[in-house]
């Protein structure tokens, strides 16, 4: 039912990604980028995919997609462990358009604040130190999204271009950049700065659909740990035959085929909620469900490679240390 429900620009957008990724996001790629190399190539073949413009629609010179279309990029970018700011530069774009901002070339970075942008505003300068903002340092860009003093109320947006911040590079587990920004009382008057309400966006719509594209990255890497798990136990042999013929093992594939069934579905559902009144529910409820995957499916993978998936060599971890 939820592959029914794919739109239009969904299935040639996941096929091109598909094709695109195969080619390009290897694990050597992804393993070169993990130890500090930016892949460049990399994000210029991205550049054709229009991530930054897929949500902007049409008659804004957008790809004209929707959220479903988002989550079939997103997932298979999660599959390949893409190693380049995806998720940030579609949600990005789709704030920039939505606070009627102009459209921004390169690679962007997005995270939250809890410093008051409303009082930023009326004050006409700002102070902030941000932690585990991802690619901070390569973007041409970063949004900081804020929630307003009023519960309730609409979210502040504070775009700032590359130069308007500094960084300290810092890394998560998985080995992509989450560097540390710095603002020092900068002046909403400077350059490429704005600092405006995001106009029918409340700061838990703006949180929803950013858990709701990581979720997306989950399906995927759940899809590629359910992969490699079922060629792994059809080629170990032990005690005279392959492990994945003992009822044991196959319990537990059934389980890892089941967990990463229903992140998919649960990704699929929410994001064909629209703006409705269940669509924060419905992407917090695919997050939650996409969390709870992510440990088991991390569990078993690693329970039934044994010491084979915690090697550098075996491509495992790539996905698991991202799933985590």
């Amino acid at each position: 039912e939820p592959a029914r429900q794919m739109s239009e620009l969904a299935r040639p957008l996941a096929e091109a990604a598909d094709r695109l990724f195969a080619q390009r996001c290897g694990t050597d790629v992804v393993a070169s980028a993990e130890s500090g190399t930016w892949p460049q190539a990399l994000w210029s073949a991205l550049e054709a995919l229009t991530p930054a413009q897929l949500l902007v629609p049409e008659e804004r010179g957008g790809a004209g997609g929707d959220w479903s279309d988002a989550c079939a990029l997103l997932e298979r970018a999660g599959e390949f462990n893409l190693p380049l700011p995806m998720a940030e530069t579609v949600l990005t774009g789709w704030l920039l358009d939505r606070a009627g901002l102009p459209a921004v070339a390169g690679p962007l970075s997005f995270a939250c604040t809890a410093v008051d942008l409303a009082a930023a505003h009326r004050q006409g300068r700002v102070t902030i130190e941000a932690r585990n903002v991802p690619w901070a340092a390569r973007s041409a860009g970063l949004v900081l999204v804020g929630p307003d003093a009023n519960a309730g109320a609409e979210a502040w947006l504070l775009y700032l271009p590359n130069g308007a911040y500094t960084t300290r590079p810092d890394r998560a587990p998985a080995g992509d950049p989450r560097d540390r920004v710095s603002v020092l009382d900068l002046a909403l008057t400077a350059p490429g700065v704005s600092c405006l309400r995001l106009q029918g966006l409340r700061h838990a719509d703006v949180l929803g659909r950013a858990a709701l594209l990581r979720a997306a990255q989950i399906a995927g890497a759940c899809r590629r740990v359910l992969a490699l798990t079922l060629a792994y136990t059809g080629e170990r042999v032990q005690f005279g035959r392959a492990i994945g013929q003992f009822q044991a093992v196959q319990h537990q594939l059934a389980q890892l085929a089941e967990e990463t069934a229903s992140v998919r579905v649960a990704v699929q559902a929410a994001a064909c909620t629209g703006d409705g009144p269940w669509s924060v529910a419905a992407m917090a409820a695919a997050k939650l469900r996409a969390g709870e995957a992510a440990g088991l499916c991390v569990r078993i993978a690693h329970q039934l490679h044994g010491a084979m998936g915690v090697t550098a060599e075996h491509p495992l971890h790539q996905s698991t240390r991202r799933m985590l």
